[in-house]
């Protein structure tokens, strides 16, 4: 394996301008086959003492288990782990064997005729959310009402992608568009069912503001900023602009009409994920703590953010990282 220069160390990070560190960290992280070395972070004061990763693919092998088992468990991390129906009996055994890593949730295709088999098949498999990716249709087509019922009724948090969809270059058709996923369909969605935890995958990019904006009304909706993000205001020096998206307070409903009463603050609406390898979680890390230093944000939010408030949707006690009966 190539060697390629380690991300700088979180004291030396604060002993430097902002400007100066957040480019060795952008260099240091987008680096070809890099890797962020699990060691610079291990052991740091400031680092949060329990961590749920809301946004993870299976890996599909043995390997990747044991990987994730390896990187994830020293930071008291557990994993919301997306994963279709030909790995299930694999995340079956993953979840029993460490229930303290491996939170289960389902994948599958909304125009597939067996999305609601599929569904029945993880619920009764024991996970606790689905992730739903690329439709043909709008995310709040009500053809897909059924599936997303079913969930709500097996009250099984549901994760959407939202914003732009990656791709690769290739010459086969696919009929699917990154507009059908906008953030504000999910503005429908947290209406029409009120009672279940709907997350937004990569805060909308780069619909930030409806997917803000969206959250702002909804107290049950939610939003990761995995993907380019971070690594987009890192590179152009603006960090600072996530509190211009993120920009009202829970407290200021009691002045403010046009503010939801007794919803939780911008921040709180914004939960950890990775939707990386095992090897990302160090590197997401040190991007989430920078955007979190950047906006000042309180250290009562940002608890909920790394853990609480993921453990709080799907009724995971954080001390013993295990579900509540």
């Amino acid at each position: 394996m190539k060697t390629t220069p380690k991300n700088i160390g979180r004291r030396e990070f604060f002993n430097k301008s902002a400007k100066v560190a957040a480019a060795s960290t952008l260099i240091s992280s987008v680096l070809p086959n890099s890797i962020a070395e699990t060691s610079e972070l291990k052991g740091k004061t400031d680092l949060p003492d329990f961590i749920i990763d809301s946004h993870i693919h299976c890996g599909g092998t043995e390997q990747w288990v044991k990987d994730m088992v390896r990187i994830y468990s020293p930071y008291n991390a557990m994993a919301c782990t997306l994963t279709w129906i030909n790995d299930i009996e694999l995340m079956v055994d993953a979840i029993k064997s460490h229930p303290d890593v491996f939170i289960g949730y389902g994948r599958v295709n909304l125009d597939d005729p067996n999305a609601v088999r599929e569904i029945e098949k993880f619920k009764k498999a024991g996970f606790v959310g689905m992730k739903f990716h690329s439709p043909q249709k709008n995310i709040d087509d009500p053809s897909y009402f059924q599936v997303y019922k079913l969930c709500e009724e097996y009250k099984m948090l549901m994760l959407f992608h939202t914003g732009i969809s990656s791709r690769r270059i290739q010459d086969q058709p696919a009929w699917t568009s990154s507009a059908r996923m906008r953030p504000i369909y999910l503005d429908t969605l947290c209406r029409a069912f009120p009672r279940i935890k709907i997350q937004g995958a990569h805060l909308g990019n780069p619909w930030y503001e409806e997917a803000a904006e969206a959250a702002r009304w909804n107290p049950n909706l939610f939003f990761d900023v995995t993907g380019s993000t971070l690594f987009k205001f890192i590179k152009l020096n603006k960090l600072d602009r996530m509190s211009e998206i993120l920009w009202w307070s829970g407290v200021e409903a009691e002045n403010n009409p046009h503010t939801l009463k007794g919803g939780p603050s911008a921040w709180e609406h914004i939960v950890f994920g990775t939707d990386e390898n095992p090897e990302g979680l160090a590197g997401n890390i040190e991007r989430f703590t920078m955007m979190l230093d950047a906006n000042n944000v309180p250290q009562a939010s940002r608890k909920k953010m790394w853990g609480e408030t993921m453990a709080n949707n799907l009724e995971i006690d954080p001390k013993t990282r295990k579900f509540i009966e």
